[in-house]
């Protein structure tokens, strides 16, 4: 449904070039604007996924835009059940902690071949760095008194790319400070990929009578193909 909405506010747009006139609009040097995306239903969110994506313009013709996302995560967990049978009474707990952090930063130059009209076409290249980490921990405990058996888990991964992101689109300026757009973007990253894993298993109180870990790496180019993105920007 995005992709819908993108693709016939772009067509709009360019519609919309051939009879645009030329009225003033913000575009400058010092020119500065935060930018949005609008989703299904119209809905405004942070652009492209981003926590914030600010735009200043070094002149008329070309701009940069840096766009930042942060992501924090931290999960507790407890559950705990019994049962009895007879006289014997099944216990099972488990607490389960989990923790990830994220951060993607995009910073595009943007060009503007034609700044003077209410309907202006862009382009922008620039890098792009992720880097991502997550860890959740699982102890539980299983059995029927006086047995009792404890487990444990730990899981680890984090990932990072670095890479080059294109974008290409229309702005049209809707009222002096307030602009509409839609744009097509793609990126291509290399990075890498870790997960490990540990497991634990024995007799509550007894050296562990199972464990086993593994570790895994993955690494490669990654495409990230097209995207359409329909926002709006906020001049100040």
């Amino acid at each position: 449904m995005k992709s819908f909405i993108a693709c016939l506010m772009l067509t709009c747009l360019v519609a919309g070039v051939a009879f645009a006139d030329t009225p003033a609009n913000p575009l400058g040097p010092g020119a500065r604007a935060i930018q949005f995306q609008i989703g299904d239903n119209f809905e405004v969110k942070a652009f492209d996924g981003l926590s914030v994506s600010f735009k200043r313009h070094s002149s008329a013709e070309a701009a940069w835009r840096l766009g930042v996302m942060l992501n924090l995560e931290i999960d507790d967990t407890d559950m705990e059940a019994s049962t009895a049978y007879s006289d014997d009474l099944n216990v099972e707990s488990q607490v389960v902690d989990s923790n990830g952090q994220s951060l993607r930063v995009d910073l595009l130059q943007l060009r503007y071949p034609s700044p003077g009209r209410n309907v202006c076409w862009y382009w922008g290249v620039g890098p792009r760095l992720r880097f991502s980490r997550f860890e959740e921990e699982t102890a539980s405990v299983q059995g029927s008194d006086p047995l009792f058996e404890e487990r444990f888990s730990r899981e680890y991964g984090h990932s990072w790319s670095v890479g080059a992101l294109g974008v290409g689109g229309v702005e049209w300026f809707v009222a002096g400070d307030v602009s509409l757009h839609a744009e097509y973007a793609a990126s291509l990253e290399y990075g890498a990929t870790t997960l490990e894993a540990d497991w634990w298993r024995g007799e509550e109180g007894e050296l562990p009578t199972y464990h086993r870990a593994t570790s895994n790496t993955r690494q490669g180019w990654d495409f990230g193909g097209t995207q359409a993105i329909f926002g709006a920007s906020l001049y100040f």
